[in-house]
């Protein structure tokens, strides 16, 4: 006991830190664990990326428009291994009786997967995906033919080293053969009954998506490095002025700036800096004649039904609106043009990653040519994104800036 407690205190050589820092780094945020979430009970919505998203799985098959009872609607004809990556994911409650299996999907590159880890369950979530993972492996390598049963450790290694060459340590290839998925998995904790069912929609959803995604891929495509007229650093500061406290607080409106910085898009530019935009979805609507922001003020409450009437009233007469919707009364007016189908431009509250695509009914609102969503950030992997004041004030002032005008045209 003695000795357990002398290795467990002692600290780690530069070395092990070095290397403890050099596989952090090179794991991409989404794959990684969140520290505050059990990871040993409740539901989890994980997904698994095929090795260079290698298109092995399945293939879509259907029309897009075609009704879910239709002969044609979309869905995903398995391959050989996409059947027995299906069979593997059913049969984890039979090494872990504590887990039910709840849906899962194989897309063409990658795997979703919705479970539930009961009351009294003792393994970790990743020790069970990982056991998952190695058996879809052995899978891969029987359609590959690799004979792996008959293979046998180096007899002339010590068992370190053999161990190395047996085990699929980076999940990249081992002695026997190339992994099936790539290291690490993304998840997502679904903590209410609503929750679950969104994703039991989402998973249901997957094929249809992706035919519409396909077939219309210029409304899903991401335009970086954009630059707008008005767009400057100087209606950055201006933003952040709207706000008295800063407009009062020449100092803590710089240092508000100096740290929201590293999270604006610039041009790469020392010369002439110049802020930038990335956006997504029917670019005709950034040009449209009429555009109106909406920016739902504390001050402006009491008169909150007027000013819904105005902005659905203007929408339907042909504006489209433009807003962060990120106060509740924002969100509230912004479900309510989504479900007239009314135009939209969407500030939105963070960059865009390389393989992103809107999300529930903005994905079939960016289909439609009803959706743009436009950033101007840098895009940061967190499970905990803040929006803060400052955040908020530079998105309000780039819906000033797109639409041309201020938000109190309503009140005329």
């Amino acid at each position: 006991m003695l000795l357990l407690k002398t290795i467990i205190d002692m600290p780690l050589t530069p070395e092990q830190l070095a290397k403890i820092a050099q596989k952090d780094a090179v794991q991409p945020a989404a794959l990684k664990r969140n520290a505050s979430t059990n990871y040993y009970e409740g539901y989890f919505f994980i997904t698994l990326n095929t090795r260079d998203y290698v298109p092995i799985l399945s293939f879509i098959s259907g029309r897009p428009d075609a009704p879910d009872c239709a002969p044609d609607a979309p869905s995903c004809e398995y391959t050989e291994l996409g059947r027995k990556v299906m069979a593997v994911w059913q049969t984890v409650p039979r090494f872990h009786p504590h887990v039910e299996i709840i849906a899962a999907e194989a897309m063409p590159d990658h795997f979703h997967g919705l479970l539930r880890l009961k009351a009294g369950n003792r393994k970790h979530l990743g020790r069970i995906v990982n056991g998952f993972m190695i058996s879809c492996t052995h899978e891969y390598w029987d359609t590959l033919g690799i004979k792996w049963r008959d293979m046998k450790k180096d007899p002339n290694k010590s068992d370190r080293d053999a161990s190395l060459d047996w085990y699929d340590r980076d999940h990249i290839r081992s002695f026997r053969g190339p992994s099936l998925f790539v290291r690490g998995y993304n998840d997502m904790e679904a903590v209410t009954p609503e929750q679950v069912q969104t994703k039991l929609q989402y998973i249901r959803e997957q094929a249809r998506r992706a035919l519409i995604k396909g077939t219309l891929r210029d409304r899903f495509h991401i335009h970086r490095s954009c630059t707008a007229c008005g767009w400057t650093l100087d209606a950055i500061r201006r933003g952040l002025c709207a706000d008295r406290f800063y407009a009062h607080d020449p100092e803590r409106l710089e240092a508000t700036l100096r740290t929201l910085m590293p999270r604006i898009l610039m041009r790469p530019a020392a010369a002439a800096p110049k802020p930038l935009l990335s956006y997504i979805g029917c670019s005709a609507l950034l040009s449209a004649e009429r555009k109106l922001p909406l920016v739902c003020h504390r001050s402006d409450a009491p008169f909150f039904e007027r000013q819904r009437d105005a902005v659905l009233r203007a929408a339907r007469e042909g504006a489209v609106i433009v807003s962060a919707f990120i106060s509740h009364k924002e969100r509230e007016i912004g479900r309510l043009l989504l479900m007239e189908q009314l135009p939209v431009i969407e500030v939105y509250d963070n960059g865009f990653a390389d393989r992103y695509k809107p999300s529930g009914k903005n994905f079939y609102a960016c289909a439609e040519n009803r959706l743009v969503q436009i950033s101007p950030w840098n895009y940061e992997y967190s499970r905990n994104l803040t929006v803060n004041r400052g955040v908020c004030l530079v998105m309000n002032e780039l819906a000033r800036v797109i639409a041309g005008m201020g938000e109190g045209w309503w009140k005329q």
